[in-house]
Order: structure tokens, then sequence, then C-alpha cells
């Protein structure tokens, strides 16, 4: 025993060194997504069904220097992407391609575009786009380029979660992993950034409104950051802005808890003005923009939606009421970006993803109830004074204790998540005149904050953030295999 050697004991990666390979590991699948996600983008898929040409036409116009109106027809380059091209997973025109007569109202989804209804933002920012990649590298296919743009989009979108969770909510380990790969963790989300559709900038978007309204409510400090975010979300898409309706509501709920006695637990202290602005912010850029249409119309809208024209409020108000009952969870499986005909390792990895957007919902949302209505366990004895201020800020709003401000506002994202649908329902009926199913894919922009959120309410139950982690990490592999 004596003259044996002894057997040297490799220590254990200390905080620095594990921080600096999650954020190696977390950079390269952001990587990943991001090349994967352009592999997608460029290899001539038809055009889908997500009203991808009516973007794309858009996207065309904007071009050619102007903008479609309530009652403008679909353009030449959009008919010939759709007859000559791409094609469409609608099916061809009515005509073929080489017949001289094609036009506007040969295309199955009908003559009139509903371009009209989105602001010009993200389509001038993919017209910068084009112009500096055709500046760097010459003219390219342009349906190429728009649809690497939403790759770009959102995979920046991903890198700003990951960013914002580091720098603002300190997150490390696992919980940094989820917290940036876990708001995508979807083929719906990959999807969008393989296709010329404003709805690729909703991560990008509720990243921002949920690291700068995180930040109002954790410190007290930034709301006009939260303010400006929201504005900016706001002005790229209605759906990307519907976020800052849960801090709306968070507001609101803060009032009435110091009402009746109860403060929150850290230096927020949301006032009613703050509700208005917000509020106001919200909803100027669709009053303004409404009546922009409404000016430049040549139609009506009867016109364009007669076919979801309702016979009676009661329709109406039934249909709300069942989107008040359903969940719209922004993580679906939409079966594309497959791999059908692909090698059969590919075909495993693919397989693997299919039911991550469930699990993920049920973690997500299970971690919210658990970490904002119930109380924290008890801090072990030597805990580090991080672990008790995570113990304290989590604390459920109970007893003679103070109100947990992540709680309030954890319960407040599930109530706009759930309020906002039939909202949205009842009020496209008031102002465009027609009935309509609001889709889940309008909560995307939601995923940051209920991500974080899970994360930050649960943070004494780590087990959480390492099972968010692996779903995250498997979904992101799993949809990307595809393209290589």
């Amino acid at each position: 025993m004596g003259n044996r050697r002894a057997i040297p004991v490799r220590a254990r990666p200390g905080p620095a060194r594990r921080d600096v390979l999650t954020v190696l590991l977390t950079g390269a699948l952001v990587v990943y997504l991001l090349g994967s996600l352009l592999r997608f983008a460029v290899d001539d898929h038809p055009l889908s069904f997500v009203d991808e040409h009516v973007h794309l036409d858009t996207q065309f116009k904007v071009h050619e220097g102007s903008y479609p109106h309530r009652g403008a027809v679909y353009g030449e380059a959009l008919i010939r992407e759709w007859a000559c091209g791409a094609g469409h997973q609608a099916g061809p025109p009515l005509v073929p391609c080489s017949d001289p007569t094609l036009g506007p109202e040969d295309l199955p989804s009908g003559q009139y575009t509903s371009g009209y209804i989105h602001y010009p933002t993200y389509f001038l920012g993919g017209e910068a786009f084009r112009r500096v990649v055709e500046v760097a590298a010459g003219p390219r296919y342009p349906l190429d380029v728009y649809r690497a743009y939403a790759a770009v989009v959102l995979a920046l979108g991903v890198a700003l979660c990951g960013a914002l969770a580091w720098r603002l909510l300190r997150l490390r380990g696992a919980a940094l992993v989820a917290a940036t790969l876990v708001p995508v963790a979807s083929s719906q989300f990959l999807m969008f950034g393989t296709l010329v559709n404003p709805m690729a900038s909703a991560v990008l978007a509720g990243a921002l409104i949920a690291g700068a309204g995180l930040r109002w409510v954790l410190s007290g400090r930034g709301y006009w950051w939260l303010v400006a975010a929201t504005a900016a979300a706001a002005g790229v898409a209605v759906t990307n802005s519907l976020p800052a309706g849960a801090f709306v509501i968070a507001i609101v709920a803060a009032i009435v808890l110091r009402r009746v006695g109860r403060n929150v637990d850290t230096r927020w202290r949301p006032r009613w003005w703050h509700a208005a602005v917000l509020a106001a912010v919200l909803v100027a850029p669709i009053a303004v923009f409404g009546q922009v249409n409404s000016r430049r119309a040549t139609v009506s809208n009867g016109t364009l939606y007669g076919f979801y024209d309702f016979d009676s409020w009661t329709s109406v108000l039934v249909g709300a009421v069942r989107e008040l009952a359903t969940f719209h969870g922004p993580w679906l499986e939409v079966e594309v970006l497959n791999a059908a005909e692909g090698d059969t390792v590919t075909r495993f990895v693919r397989a693997l993803g299919y039911g991550i957007p469930l699990w993920v919902t049920i973690v997500v949302v299970g971690s919210i109830v658990l970490g904002a209505f119930t109380r924290p366990r008890a801090v072990e004895p030597g805990a580090t004074a991080d672990a008790a201020q995570t113990a304290h800020i989590a604390v459920a709003a109970t007893g003679g204790r103070p109100a947990s401000a992540l709680a309030v506002l954890a319960a407040s994202t599930l109530a706009a998540v759930v309020l906002y649908p039939p909202a949205m329902r009842i009020s496209n009926a008031l102002t465009m005149g027609f009935d309509n199913g609001v889709v889940a894919r309008y909560t995307m922009a939601f995923t940051p904050l209920l991500v974080w959120l899970a994360l930050l309410v649960t943070q004494d139950r780590p087990g959480i953030a390492r099972v968010l982690a692996v779903l995250g990490t498997v979904g992101l592999l799993s949809v990307g295999a595809t393209a290589w």
C-alpha cells in the first residue's frame, strides 16, 4: 500500500469554469439554430399556408416603393413566384405559368391581399437586409433572402433571450440553457424562421418586453424601458406587444393589494398612470394605423371578409367563451420541418421532438402555478445569501407576509394568456365586422416571459431548470437535425 502511487483526484469545475462551459454550449446551440434555419430557408420549399404569400407580396411591394392598401390585388412578382417559382402548399393557380392571361384573379386565395393590415416595420427591415446582402454578395433569389432575414431575426431573438437571462436575471447553468432555448422549443417557432412572416420577430419582441418588465418589477427601476420595449414591439405587430398586457394586469393587481394593506416584497410601487401609459402605447398603433387603412381603402371590409361574417352577437359571444375555455399554448408541433425521407438516424432524432411542445407546456405552466401559488421550500441551514433571497422573492402572497412581486406577475401573465383570445375575438367583431377563431401562434411573444417566470419562481427547486434545459435542447436538436 505504501509504495502505490496516489491516484490524483480531479477537482470538479468551479462556478466560473462551469459558467464558461454553459455559455459556450448555449452559444453553440444558438449558432446551430441559425445554421439550421438558414438551410431550411433556402431549400425552395413552397409558400406556406400561414399567409406567406400575403407577406411576400407586401415585401415585393416595399421593394418596388409602394405598400398595399385595403382593396389592393396581388402583384406580378408574387403571382410569378406562385405559378412559376416555389409554388404554394395550396396548389397551382387556375391557369398555368405559361398562360399570358395569368393574373391575380387566378390565385386560389383570391385576388385581394390582406397585407395592408400589417405594419410596414418588419418589411422595411427585410428590404434593408436585402440591400445589405446584395451589396455584400451580389443579386440573390429574393425569396431566399427574405426567408434568410426571418431566420436571422428569430436567431437574434433567441440570442437576446440568452443575453438577458445571463446579464439581467443572472441565471446560470441549466437555468441559462432553459431560459435561452425553451422559448423556441417547438417546430412552430422554428417554422417561422424559414418563412416570410412577421411572426419571426415574436421572440425578439417578447424578450425585450419581458426583460424590461422584469427589471422594473424586481428593482422598481426602468419603467420607461418597459414603455420603450412595448412601443417597439407594438410598432412591428399587434401580437408582438401582447406580453405587455401581463404587466398592465400586474400593475392593477399590485395596486389592489396595496389598497388592502399588502405591499410587494420588492421596491416596485406601480401607480394607475403606469397602467394608463402602457395601455395607451398598446392601443395607439392600432388606432392610428386603422385610420390610415380606412382612408386608403378602395373596397369595404365586407368585400374582403364576407365569408367570416356573423349572423348575430350570440355566435360571437359563444366563440369568445370557447376562446376563454381553450388554453392557447404557444408550443405546438405543427408537423413541418420533418425528415420523412431522411436517413434512419435523422428520422429517429426528429421523432424525439414531436412530444416536446406538450411537455414544455406542462412543465412551464405547472412551474408557474407551483412557484406562484405555494410557499417556497425552506432554505437549508448554511444556504447562501442568494438562495435565501430567492426563497424570499418567490414566497406566495399568503398570511401576513409581503406579497411576492414575482407571484403577482406570474399570475397576471397566466391571466393575460387566458384573457387575450376572447378579447381579441370580440375586438375583431367590433372593429372589422368578422368573427373568426384566434390561433395559438399569437401567444408566441409570451414565451420568454413565461419561461423566465417559471425559472425564477422555482429557483428553490433546481430540478425544474434541469428538466427544462433538457427539453429545450432536445427540441432544438430534434427539429434542426432535419436540415442537415
